[in-house]
C-alpha cells in the first residue's frame, strides 16, 4: 500500500509535469492502471531524479517502480489507486 499523502509529496518534490500519469491519478475517485500506462508510468519514474525523495516519499516511489516491475512482467496485473 502506499499512502496518498506520500504519492502526493513525490509528485511535487519530483514535478507533477514530469510524472503526468500519476498527476491524474483522482485523490478523490479510484484509478486503474495497467498494459500501456503502467509502461508510460515506469518510463516517467525511470527518467526522474529519484535521488530527491528522502524517506516516506522515496518508500513510496520504490513500491511503485516494483509493482511496475511486476505489471512488465505479468501483463494482467495492474495497479490500483483508490481515492478518499
Amino acid at each position: 500500500m502506499v499512502v496518498d499523502d506520500e504519492l502526493w509529496a513525490a509528485l511535487d518534490t519530483l514535478g507533477r509535469h514530469r510524472l503526468p500519469t500519476l498527476a491524474r491519478v483522482d485523490p478523490y475517485g479510484d484509478t486503474l492502471l495497467r498494459g500501456e500506462a503502467v509502461e508510460r508510468m515506469m518510463r516517467e519514474l525511470e527518467d526522474s531524479d529519484l535521488a530527491r525523495l528522502r524517506g516516506a516519499e522515496c518508500r513510496a516511489v520504490s513500491t511503485l517502480l516494483a509493482w511496475g516491475l511486476r505489471c512488465r512482467s505479468d501483463r494482467e496485473l495492474r495497479i490500483a489507486f483508490s481515492g478518499d
